[in-house]
């Protein structure tokens, strides 16, 4: 595969996991936060958000911890771009166990329907919005350069 294979490749992965975070961020924060049109929000769709943001974080906090990675199918590990895991990784060398286990608790409370998500966790899932729209608009960078 050519190098622009290879970058339209990267870049369909991180804008497609990046457009996932955002549209189920925004739902989850309308609703959660009563914004303006959170009231057209059907609670099925609320809930498929809650659970496709939970499948997203319980494949990366598999992805952090390598001894976990081989439990993933390849379906999975294409969710969730390397770049991202990489980014991920080396923002958080010194704190990625208790980063982890933060993931797994909103893991948690995203499965368990929780009344209310936290600040603490928006603040996690908009985190992960702004590394995946980076990476995204880096990738698109190099493709515009070849």
């Amino acid at each position: 595969m050519s190098d622009v294979g290879v970058l339209s490749h990267e870049y369909q992965s991180t804008s497609e996991l990046s457009q996932a975070i955002n549209t189920s961020l925004i739902v989850l924060k309308k609703v959660e936060l009563g914004l303006p049109g959170a009231e057209t929000v059907a609670a099925a769709q609320v809930m498929a958000c809650r659970s496709q943001l939970a499948d997203i974080l319980e494949i990366l906090v598999k992805l952090l911890e390598v001894h976990r990675v081989t439990s993933l199918i390849a379906s999975q590990v294409l969710l969730v771009p390397g770049a991202v895991v990489e980014r991920l990784r080396k923002e958080r060398n010194g704190d990625l166990a208790y980063y982890v286990q933060d993931l797994e608790n909103l893991v948690a409370r995203l499965r368990t329907d929780a009344p209310q998500l936290t600040s603490a966790d928006f603040a996690i899932l908009d985190h992960l919005a702004t590394i995946a729209d980076a990476e995204t608009s880096g990738v698109f960078r190099q493709m515009m350069r070849r």
